[in-house]
């Protein structure tokens, strides 16, 4: 842990755990310590750490041409669009295929800029997409933006997220190009609107001709028990931007829209030297092919299981304001400062999120087992439980 403080610049906030390898859905650090993974790589092990049809997918890819431009055709780039077409939403067909979700953030700002002749860009409070200087002007955190407010884009409003009136602001406003918005919002701390509020949102986007945005790089590819976070809503988006999980480890992002927007963006106007690369492309192919039905129903379950196994664990006890989520995208929000019941809880055995400065947020692997569920919420619970009695004496 020394070479990365001393060499790695210091941009994250580093946890006590120094991982040496993961089986499913748990972590094993240097000294043989458990962890069940509530984590999940901030999102991007759907699939656990063990996955033998990725792995396989991988080094066959890698046996064959680990490598080709996008400027060159390849079979595994092939392959991959052709299943990824099967999983979009209708009409959505046209894609931009990049390493980061930020990088396909950057891409659907450039779609919206190249189609339309407006110029304000709509985001919502709590929102993230991502810190680029593109991504970050529509990222709302403050302790994000404080530095660099002189160089993000200037034609962004943010807007209230779960705010009806500030629709309003959208309905009054003919400047409006795109609107950027997260069905369920994950780094603002596992947020839920209302199901009316995104329907009357895709209501006056559409009748107003504006490109609505949907980001599902946290909250797609069946993190909610849908394939999409926007399906369990009455939306229909204009293009999504889809990352974390879909390259099974390997970094892989998509930038999907309508092919009317999409073919917007000339040659040389957005590239990157290994987006869409063979080996992310394989891995890819072989996320698609397991996010069955069955799957997905699967992590649906698995997120009522967990929430009601936290609730019974937590009742009464007063440091606690919220438990929601849906799907395996869920949040246990205190009515106090996270830290040292983080701390707790990781020396427990279980290595979480967080989100701000009171939530404690879950995004476990899919194929975390009941068992792995009530553990976890059990050790969780217990540490938060401790920790409320001892701040009472």
């Amino acid at each position: 842990m020394s070479y990365e403080d001393e060499y790695i610049a210091n941009t994250y906030q580093r946890l006590p755990v120094n991982i040496l390898r993961g089986v499913d859905s748990t972590l094993f650090d240097v000294n043989g310590k458990k962890y069940i993974d509530m984590m999940g790589g901030y999102g991007v092990a759907i699939l656990g750490y063990s996955n033998k049809n990725v792995k396989n997918a991988i080094c066959n890819q890698y046996d064959r041409i680990p490598i080709a431009h996008a400027s060159e055709y390849t079979e595994a780039r092939s392959n991959f669009v052709d299943k990824l077409s099967k999983i979009v939403p209708d009409g959505l067909n046209k894609f931009y295929l990049g390493n980061t979700g930020a990088e396909a953030i950057e891409a659907a700002i450039k779609v919206i800029k190249k189609s339309s002749k407006k110029h304000k860009i709509i985001a919502m409070t709590n929102s993230y997409h991502g810190k680029t200087l593109g991504a970050l002007s529509i990222t709302h955190s403050n302790k994000y933006r404080k530095y660099f407010g002189d160089i993000l884009m200037k034609d962004v409003e943010f807007i209230r997220y779960n705010n009806y009136d500030d629709l309003n602001i959208i309905k009054n406003d003919d400047d409006i190009a795109g609107v950027f918005f997260e069905a369920v919002q994950g780094e603002g701390g596992i947020n839920i609107p209302d199901n009316d509020y995104i329907e009357q949102l895709g209501e006056i986007t559409a009748e107003k001709n504006i490109i609505l945005v949907a980001d599902e790089i946290q909250s797609g590819l069946g993190r909610t028990g849908k394939m999409w976070a926007h399906e369990n809503f009455n939306i229909k988006p204009d293009i999504i931007t889809i990352g974390k999980g879909i390259g099974g480890g390997i970094p892989l992002s998509i930038t999907a829209g309508k092919k009317e927007y999409m073919d917007n963006l000339e040659k040389g106007e957005q590239s990157s030297t290994t987006g869409g690369n063979p080996i992310a492309c394989a891995a890819g192919s072989s996320v698609i092919e397991q996010l069955t039905p069955e799957l997905l129903n699967d992590v649906y379950r698995k997120g009522e299981l967990l929430r009601k196994t936290l609730n019974e664990n937590l009742e009464g006890i007063k440091i606690i304001k919220e438990i929601r989520g849906l799907g395996l995208m869920d949040a246990i929000e205190l009515k106090i400062k996270f830290l040292p019941i983080l701390m707790k809880m990781i020396n427990n055995g279980v290595l979480p999120l967080y989100s701000g400065i009171s939530i404690i947020r879950m995004l476990p692997p899919y194929i975390i087992s009941n068992d792995e569920i009530i553990e976890a919420s059990e050790i969780m619970g217990d540490s938060i439980k401790s920790y409320y009695k001892e701040v009472k004496k």
